[in-house]
């Protein structure tokens, strides 16, 4: 019997419904030539459309509302986050209990002016970060204030009884404790201090009379079995207030803490989105720690995080994205501690993590707290193909958003009841300061995604109203943007990444040159040789970096043959690169010949360190405190050159995270395979400061014998 042939409706709507159960294909393709990313456009406009900063800000204000830095409002943080996890699709959501040890609570916490017109100055009711999380029970009245300046010079504290008194302090309250209380028997502090000298050149003591910073009373400040003092926090206005009435006549204060220090835990918050291909991740990271309200930093990463699993598993449903290639996991954990025991619990799993992504302080207004966006780098030694992809992706969005109407509105990242603000993202260096550090130390390349710096930080001024959903869409897309590549690429389009990688490289060797050769052109004669050594190794670092780069594309599933040759292709600009370094200097008149190495080079070439493994690099503080008085020369020597480093960095115009934990970023270059010398020519290839032997040496020596580092031998 002849078939008839189907109508041509019916053949149309078969049609139709075998395009539709065609799984959709990879997000990535050659690099696009509207945007100039790896994504497809309409993935890229999917990315945009579906994410809402206005969602994320909604989770902003509900987790500001928990005083995060204790116990019991962590764990209400955490609770609420895994249920909301659930619900944005997130799978194998659980919290994974992290060691018990010392937990701090608090119950009661005010501070009163005595006397005929008794009056409250703060209470920790009011506002919780205005009692420093581990403060000590304490009742007292009538306690007599005593001001103490900056609390950190000797002079202050001359002729002056504070035995049974309160420290009134407008410096750091942590030096304030440990001369007041620890020698001179005051029962408590109270400090006005508010900036971080790391965020000393954005905002100035004074600038914002109203703040309270964020302060905690150090375990380790007393002897074992001895009462914790007290510690509150008050505004620099409030602080200015006491000390004038000290001025007329003694002042005295009412006291009443009640807080204790029970056993338990915190615990991370984790989930993914699975992957088809078994053994690989994608991590990714916020910290849910933090005082109340704490909106920036860091409920805007904890509730983005959502926004990103709520945005992907909707795509995927909708079928606009398949599944990701690799599993992307999601963490929400107390910063640096939980990270610390996500990797004593995780690190020896049999999965290869590809990268991570963290993110820390997100949503700052560009305008009301005077910041802007940040995308970083890994660490030169680190080179990976997401730094490539953070570059496109900074790019693609100060194009399209640098106007508060941009024209292609399809591709503006920006929110209902958020800012028209121009974006000015930026890409910078690596840095450390958050949880990215960790994952560097460990091996696998970690970014940072945040807003720095922020006229609130770290202080009662870190609210909601204060934290842009448009600059939260924003890095959410930013974060989308660069998650979807790593995710998602596997062979053709790996090696399209594998493209970019090298387009990118091109321009960041080509920095890398111009700086090298500027710094030689500003060199004294004398100082030719050894500039032209370093100038060299800038040029070295610069192209090993990229070459690791698109190293890093093949385990995603890039093809060898084509990646290997556009690595030939660096070696062959590399030559060429060093030659111009060459003659530049030679150009000069002078002999490149180095004079003989001094003894303290000797030592360095011939000390090559290496990390043990387990032992965490942001360890020198603690170094330092347990060095014997011999070697105390040698910790000043270290400490002095750190110093002379942060100065002319500062100087030169790098902001002050550039050099926040300097001497673990210089340690996490020892690999076993650099010597000490190698590793000061490296560190001036990514800083662009020459660091002393003598002291590397020294350094590298007291972390050797903190257990740190050993040498090859």
């Amino acid at each position: 019997m002849t078939a008839r042939p189907l109508p041509l409706a019916v053949l149309v709507v078969l049609a139709a419904l075998g395009a539709a159960a065609q799984p959709p294909t990879s997000p990535l393709g050659p690099v696009s030539p509207t945007t100039g990313l790896v994504l497809r456009d309409d993935v890229v406009h999917a990315l945009i459309q579906e994410s809402s900063g206005d969602r994320i800000h909604d989770g902003v204000q509900r987790l500001s509302l928990l005083a995060r830095d204790a116990q019991d409002g962590y764990a209400e943080a955490a609770g609420w986050t895994l249920a909301a996890a659930q619900a944005a699709g997130l799978q194998d959501v659980h919290l994974e209990a992290m060691k018990d040890g010392p937990q701090w609570r608090a119950t009661r916490g005010e501070l009163w002016v005595a006397g005929p017109h008794r009056y409250r100055v703060t209470s920790y009711a009011d506002l919780p970060m205005s009692l420093a999380s581990g403060s000590g029970s304490f009742e007292g009245t009538g306690l007599e204030l005593v001001d103490v300046g900056t609390g950190t010079q000797d002079a202050e504290y001359a002729g002056k009884d504070l035995k049974g008194r309160v420290a009134l302090t407008r410096g750091h309250p942590t030096a304030t404790l440990r001369t007041a209380v620890a020698k001179l028997g005051a029962v408590g502090v109270v400090s006005s201090y508010s900036t971080p000298p790391w965020n000393a050149p954005h905002r100035m003591d004074g600038d914002f009379p109203d703040q309270v910073g964020w302060a905690h009373v150090p375990n380790a400040l007393l002897p074992q079995g001895q009462r914790p003092p007290f510690l509150f926090m008050v505004s620099d206005r409030q602080g200015r207030e006491l000390r004038a009435q000290l001025r007329e006549g003694p002042v005295k204060v009412d006291v009443s803490v009640a807080s204790e220090a029970p056993t338990g835990h915190l615990s991370i918050v984790s989930g993914v989105i699975p992957g088809t291909r078994a053994g690989e991740e994608v991590v990714l990271t916020a910290h849910l720690d933090h005082y109340k309200p704490g909106a920036d930093d860091n409920a805007s990463g904890a509730a983005t995080l959502l926004e990103l699993v709520r945005t992907y598993t909707t795509l995927i449903r909708r079928g606009v994205l398949p599944p990701p290639v690799r599993t992307l996991r999601v963490l929400w954990l107390p910063e640096f501690e939980g990270t610390r025991e996500w990797f004593s619990l995780h690190g020896a799993d049999p999965v290869r993590r590809v990268v991570q992504f963290n993110f820390d302080m997100l949503g700052a207004s560009m305008t009301r707290a005077h910041s802007r966006f940040l995308v970083s780098y890994t660490p030169d030694w680190n080179g990976s193909f997401v730094n490539a992809v953070s570059e496109s992706t900074v790019a693609f969005m100060n194009r399209f958003n640098g106007v508060a109407y941009p024209p292609r509105k399809d591709f503006r990242i920006g929110s209902v009841t958020g800012s028209q603000d121009p974006l000015d993202a930026h890409m910078d260096r690596y840095s450390r300061g958050s949880d990215h550090q960790l994952f560097n130390d460990h091996g696998i390349p970690g970014v940072a995604f945040s807003t720095w710096p922020d006229d609130g930080y770290h202080t009662s001024g870190d609210r909601p109203e204060n934290v842009d959903p448009t600059q939260l869409h924003r890095a959410a897309f930013a974060g989308l943007a660069s998650i979807t590549v790593a995710a998602w690429a596997e062979g053709t389009g790996a090696l399209e990444l594998a493209r970019l990688v090298s387009v990118h490289g091109v321009r960041r060797v080509a920095e890398d040159e111009f700086r090298a050769r500027r710094d030689l052109a500003a060199t004294p004669v004398a100082q030719l040789p050894g500039t032209a050594r370093l100038a060299r190794a800038v040029v070295r670092a610069a192209y090993q970096r990229e070459r690791d780069a698109l190293s890093s594309c093949v385990p995603l599933g890039a093809p060898a043959a084509p990646v290997q040759a556009m690595a030939r292709a660096l070696e062959t600009a590399e030559t060429q690169a060093l030659k111009r370094v060459e003659v530049e200097a030679k150009a000069r008149g002078v002999s490149l010949k180095e004079p003989a190495p001094s003894e303290a080079e000797r030592r360095a070439r011939a000390f090559v360190p290496r990390r043990v493994k387990g032992q965490e690099l942001a360890s020198f503080d603690d170094v330092e405190r347990r060095a014997t008085p011999e070697a105390k020369p040698r910790v000043d020597a270290v400490q002095a050159a750190l110093t002379a480093a942060a100065t002319a960095l500062r100087e030169r115009g790098e902001g002050e995270l550039r050099f926040y934990q300097l001497a673990e970023a210089l340690a996490s270059y020892a690999d076993g395979g650099r010597s000490v010398a190698d590793i000061r020519d490296a560190a001036y290839a990514e800083y662009g400061h020459v660091f002393p032997v003598e002291a590397l040496v020294d350094l590298f020596e007291l972390l050797e014998q903190g257990g740190v580092m050993t040498r090859k031998r």
